[in-house]
């Protein structure tokens, strides 16, 4: 039997939801502090929900909880897309090469399985969080298989799934489908053992989606005003 959640857990995904759509919006800009006295008073709850919430926020890099400020909003400039995204590619193209050695049919498939839930759950409506879930499991999943655990957790650093959330959101259609033909792509090398492919789609395919993102971060308004170090994501 599953154990019942308390009231203070629902008012914790409550207030976790409002406001990572808050932050997605860019309703709050980089650096602002969120203060558990004023959340609270804002959502009706105690601070202990708030804390939760924040902890949750936390972990995913929505937020970072500074010492002696709290909880500040965490948002990206565009030289910082610009790095984590060259570091992935350099890591993770080298995951991939090592998957495509190592891997066993059960890795194709589980692979496979999980480019098709992508594919499929593209049009549902809150695509977005799924979308950003399926796609950390996948490059998850092949740096598991490739059996560096070093190399794992670095990479791992880089994905957190608030930055992830943040690039589905910029995606266009063609965008999206660029991105499931380089899944494919990606299993279909690493299945046939083919190091130097798999290595070589994967950089490409992470390469493609920073340059997307940093259009999106550029393209600003007529009349607009762009600093390459401010713009934030």
């Amino acid at each position: 039997m599953s154990k019942k959640r308390v009231p203070s857990e629902r008012s914790a995904d409550r207030v976790y939801a409002a406001l990572r759509e808050a932050i997605l919006r860019g309703d709050y800009e980089n650096g602002v502090r969120l203060t558990e006295e004023v959340l609270a008073e804002r959502f009706g709850v105690s601070r202990t929900p708030i804390r939760a919430a924040l902890g949750k926020l936390a972990g995913d890099g929505f937020i970072e909880m500074v010492p002696h400020a709290g909880a500040v909003i965490r948002r990206r400039t565009i030289r910082e897309v610009s790095e984590v995204y060259a570091v992935r590619a350099l890591l993770e193209s080298s995951g991939a090469g090592l998957a495509a050695t190592l891997r066993g049919d059960a890795d194709i498939g589980a692979l496979d399985a999980i480019c098709d839930e992508m594919e499929a759950r593209a049009g549902e409506e809150n695509a977005v969080e799924i979308l950003s879930d399926l796609n950390k499991r996948l490059h998850h999943r092949i740096l598991d298989i490739s059996g560096n655990q070093t190399l794992h957790d670095t990479a791992d650093r880089l994905m957190d799934i608030g930055f992830l959330i943040h690039s589905y959101t910029k995606f266009q259609p063609r965008d999206l489908g660029r991105s499931f033909a380089d899944h494919r792509d990606l299993v279909s090398a690493i299945a046939s053992r083919d190091a130097e492919w798999a290595a070589s789609v994967m950089r490409a395919h992470i390469l493609a989606a920073r340059n997307t993102l940093l259009k999106t971060m550029t393209d600003l308004p007529e009349g607009g005003k762009a600093d390459g170090d401010e713009t934030v994501l």
